[in-house]
């Protein structure tokens, strides 16, 4: 059964969100200098390259992503298409659209921002999902919705998503990925100090 590594990259010059942090890894301290060991200093955002939304990234005071369900983010998926539609948000109608099985738990967006990760820096110009799209997956049940960029939908759908809360998994690369079911195994890094959101590792395995 192959495995598909779906993580962006962590790597300077990636490209980062509109105002969020940057990435750089320095060391701190230097076999090269006298030290014993190598040791690196990471300085990065909690949603840099492929992550996971908490409550907390659009409710002040609420749950970080230590409260995310981690079954949510384990077992099978669908990946669906979403065809080409300019910058279009991702409505209920477009989702409808994609023939998606009733009973899908988690389910991850294939679109057109796919391609942006071909462009040497971040552009803002990508689709995500509006409110309308965010009920209609909250009225599917399911636990779970990803998509190939950096947001899944506006502030509206954000906010609807993260008061259930659905796991929002974001900057997702499919180019290589074929629509259809896989195994998602999906593991954020285990931020216990309310973060609003945590970088992740994230693998689909074909059946």
């Amino acid at each position: 059964m192959a495995l598909h590594d779906v993580s962006v990259p962590i790597r300077p010059g990636m490209h980062i969100y509109r105002n969020n942090p940057g990435y750089s890894r320095t060391l701190h301290q230097a076999i090269a200098d006298g030290a014993e060991a190598n040791v690196s200093e990471l300085d990065l955002g909690a949603h840099t390259g492929t992550h996971v939304d908490g409550p907390a990234h659009f409710y002040d005071g609420g749950p970080g992503t230590e409260a995310l369900d981690l079954d949510a983010m384990l077992g099978p998926c669908v990946v669906a298409e979403i065809p080409d539609r300019g910058l279009d948000p991702i409505d209920a109608d477009a989702l409808e659209a994609t023939g998606t099985p009733e009973g899908t738990e988690r389910l991850l967006l294939k679109t057109t921002n796919s391609e942006l990760w071909e462009r040497s820096e971040f552009t803002h110009d990508f689709i995500r999902l509006d409110s309308s799209g965010a009920e209609w997956v909250l009225g599917r049940g399911i636990r779970l919705i990803g998509i190939d960029y950096l947001s899944i939908g506006d502030g509206d759908a954000h906010r609807a998503l993260l008061a259930k809360p659905v796991v929002a998994l974001e900057g997702l690369d499919l180019r290589g990925i074929a629509p259809g079911p896989y195994e998602l195994i999906c593991l954020p890094m285990h931020l216990a100090d309310g973060a609003d959101g945590a970088p992740a590792r994230v693998l689909l395995r074909e059946p």
